[in-house]
């Protein structure tokens, strides 16, 4: 099922402040992702590559947006940890048996794969991205540039 942890994402009211935050932090420049990175709409973001790990920041402009509707619920801060996986389809029916709901019901396609987020109240809390990747996508490798 799990082949590994990849990405924190955090939902952040203004990226290019948070941006200017994480990279002082972090000490990292992050590769910054528009609306086409995404499954889901008017999203945009920045993603930091931190050896096996990332550290996603996701803003809309957007107020109707899942990341703007999650932010006016909690505030800023953690909105999904992602998890990659081998068969996407044979892992929802395994985990929907496991009383774990889904946001959607069925996956949704974005550029490095297909995507299906876990519903918080099935996981205590917590939000979770399952994904599996397109071959050959990488996503822990930052891209050249």
């Amino acid at each position: 099922m799990v082949r590994r942890f990849i990405d924190v994402g955090i939902a952040v009211k203004n990226l290019e402040s948070a941006v200017a935050t994480y990279s002082r932090v972090l000490g990292v420049t992050p590769r910054m992702l528009t609306h086409s990175d995404y499954a889901y709409p008017g999203l945009k973001g920045a993603r930091f590559y931190l050896g096996n790990a990332t550290l996603s920041l996701v803003a809309s402009d957007d107020p109707h947006s899942t990341i703007a509707e999650f932010i006016d619920r909690r505030g800023e801060g953690v909105n999904h940890l992602t998890l990659e996986i081998a068969n996407l389809e044979e892992d929802i029916v395994r985990l929907t048996a496991k009383g774990v709901e889904f946001l959607t019901p069925q996956a949704l396609d974005f550029p490095e794969g297909r995507v299906i987020f876990a519903h918080p109240r099935s996981l205590h809390g917590v939000q979770i991205a399952f994904v599996e990747l397109n071959a050959g996508v990488d996503p822990l490798r930052s891209p050249s540039p």
